[in-house]
């Protein structure tokens, strides 16, 4: 019988797929766990919609992605921190930090476990963090650490 699967199946294939499976196997196990349906025109035009749906939410979540790494650097943001006498901070600028600052200075809402830094920020002057916005895109954010 021919099956369109609708979720992946081990050790049959992945969802979208059409394949040829033993009658016992799609009426007993796959259709009433609603894991594939019977292979019909109908059936695959859905399946074919579903990732040319899938597709352009990819392709627009990258562009968007892409746009606000553009944004990121070029924003310049800067941080008032304590700080001692010889230019070295209390502690370390953190992730929380940096995504509240860029909220309030340029208005870009950002989720703080996705700041990382390569080194920490312990002492005044420039520095950088970075954020991976997709798979495919990183974008570097330019700090200002200044004394508050």
């Amino acid at each position: 019988m021919k099956v369109v699967l609708i979720q992946d199946v081990k050790g049959t294939g992945k969802a979208g797929e059409t394949k040829d499976v033993a009658d016992g196997f799609a009426r007993n196990f796959l259709l009433p766990r609603k894991l594939a349906q019977q292979a019909t025109r109908g059936a695959q035009e859905q399946v074919d919609r579903q990732k040319a749906t899938e597709t352009k939410r990819e392709e627009r979540e990258l562009a968007d992605a892409r746009a606000l790494a553009v944004r990121l650097e070029a924003a310049q943001v800067v941080l008032k921190l304590r700080s001692g006498k010889d230019g070295k901070l209390f502690g370390a600028v953190t992730n929380a930090d940096v995504a509240s600052a860029l909220k309030q200075q340029h208005g870009i809402t950002l989720d703080r476990r996705k700041i990382e830094f390569e080194q920490p920020v312990k002492a005044m002057g420039p520095g950088s963090a970075h954020v991976k916005l997709h798979r495919e895109v990183t974008a570097r954010i330019p700090l200002m650490v200044a004394s508050a």
